[in-house]
């Protein structure tokens, strides 16, 4: 059990703040909330947060775990108490240690999360990918190159029975192969997330209603910039992802670092690479380099006219009414678990959302793409105990949570300190 007491509540239920209310937490779950609580049975902590905000735990709608050992407490420790891992790996290849190792079974560590056996943010996950024939990525990859109708039906009812949640798809499908994907996922009542395939085109996909769109594309397409669509027809397609209830994921940190490697340097000087070891920070290197060979082969020049179009699809997702989530796609050189969350709000703070609407795409917005609005994404009574403990009111100051007092996973408090020693042994075992 744990009790908080004097504290202003950010329930992101409304703009509303609750002030000077306390909670009791049992089991993890949050039982009641006010000004007067119930005695509890037996002695438990107690947490004064006078003068302090208390809001719902961070939701990255867009990562890829698996390859630094240390992500699940980097996400933890900046307030990301849960993930949806976009790329579902189950065994280990000898081709993934050259690209970046991805050792973790997901689906298992998924498990051993929920079972409280391993620290770390609550996992959503997807099987293996599936993609055209040939991929855009080597098969090795744990990636489905599909063929037919008989081998999408396979992996789907394989992936819905394994308890995957969700399933991903990549650029190269062809149109049946996608319409077939999307008619079957429904059968076996698994969402579709992913690229826009080339040649599905994003109105298809959004009359098809796809669960999430990644990246913004669709409404660009930096391999093939001829694709891009003007203006016009941006806010066209942003209010039939409106209309058809399709949530957008702009992963705005990961295509800045993708679009501007001429500042690599710069971001190597950044304090988070501190927790990263030196194997993965070559390997970023290497990515880096393959990035921009890829930009420049589409004849991408102009970095910041990119993120400006990207600014202004946020920008007309926001004004016809679109869902938008918050998502780093970690796995991108120069993006790090749980401090790329935060760097992501500023951009989408430039893109002009508010304060409150960028923690919605990190909170509420991302439990109802889960369909987990029951258990996360606000407070109250019934959900989860995951949250975030800051000095300011987060909706008047985005910075205070970067900095937070401390996290609540599943009931347990992480204090600053705590967080703060996670961090220096991380350091630490990186340095070594």
């Amino acid at each position: 059990m744990l009790i908080i007491k004097n504290v202003n509540i950010v329930s992101m239920n409304s703009r509303k703040v609750d002030h000077n209310q306390s909670l009791l937490i049992r089991n993890g779950i949050i039982v009641a909330i006010g000004n007067q609580l119930p005695s509890p049975e037996t002695a438990c902590p107690v947490i004064n947060a006078r003068g302090q905000y208390l809001m719902p735990g961070l939701i990255n709608m867009h990562t890829h775990l698996g390859d630094n050992r240390d992500d699940l407490l980097l996400y933890l420790v900046n307030g990301i108490t849960t993930i949806r891992n976009m790329w579902g790996f189950e065994s280990f290849h000898l081709g993934q240690y050259f690209l970046g190792t991805r050792v973790f079974h997901h689906l298992e560590l998924k498990k051993q999360i929920s079972k409280g056996r391993i620290t770390g943010p609550d996992i959503n996950t997807p099987g293996a990918l599936l993609d055209g024939d040939p991929p855009f990525f080597p098969k090795f990859m744990y990636i489905h190159a599909i063929k037919d109708i008989g081998q999408i039906r396979k992996i789907i009812k394989t992936q819905a029975g394994k308890g995957y949640d969700f399933i991903k798809i990549y650029s190269k499908l062809s149109l049946k192969n996608f319409n077939d994907i999307i008619r079957i996922a429904k059968e076996f009542n698994m969402p579709v997330a992913g690229h826009v395939p080339d040649a599905v085109g994003l109105k298809h996909a959004l009359e098809s209603q796809m669960k999430s769109i990644e990246h913004l594309y669709g409404f660009v397409n930096p391999y093939h910039p001829e694709k891009n669509l003007n203006d016009e027809e941006i806010k066209l397609m942003a209010g039939l992802a409106a209309s058809n209830n399709v949530w957008n994921c702009p992963t705005l940190i990961a295509n800045e670092r993708l679009a501007n490697v001429q500042k690599q340097a710069e971001y190597e000087r950044e304090k988070p690479l501190a927790y990263i070891s030196q194997k993965n920070i070559k390997a970023m290197r290497f990515l880096i380099k393959e990035s921009r060979k890829v930009f420049e082969k589409a004849g991408f020049t102009d970095q910041q006219a990119y993120m400006e179009k990207l600014f202004l699809i946020v920008r007309h997702l926001k004004s016809e009414g679109a869902g938008i989530l918050l998502g780093t796609d970690k796995a991108v050189p120069y993006v790090v678990a749980g401090f790329a969350e935060h760097q992501e709000m500023q951009l989408l703070a430039q893109a002009g959302l508010t304060n409150y609407e960028i923690i919605s795409a990190g909170t509420v917005n991302a439990a109802r793409c889960l369909g987990k609005e029951a258990e996360i994404g606000t407070i109250g009574i019934g959900k989860k105990a995951d949250m975030i403990l800051t000095e300011k009111n987060p909706l008047d100051d985005l910075h205070t949570i970067s900095c937070h007092l401390g996290v609540i996973k599943h009931g347990v408090y992480y204090s600053r300190e705590a967080c703060n020693n996670i961090l220096a042994e991380i350091k630490r075992r990186v340095s070594r």
